[in-house]
């Protein structure tokens, strides 16, 4: 069975699933904190390592 919960972090909530004894995260939702007008690109940028903090 699937476990969801939802945390807050710095204002913006951000799903949490469990499945299978294994965590996930949504990078869409973290990508959305970052810049909700190009999620996707946050989220590409993220996946080909150009991406700097």
């Amino acid at each position: 069975m699937n476990k969801k919960e939802t945390i807050t972090v710095q204002g913006t909530d951000i799903i949490l699933l469990s499945h299978k004894k294994e965590d996930y995260i949504s990078l869409t939702d973290m990508a959305r904190y970052r810049n909700a007008e190009t999620t996707g690109y946050v989220i590409s940028r993220w996946l080909s390592a150009e991406f700097k903090f």
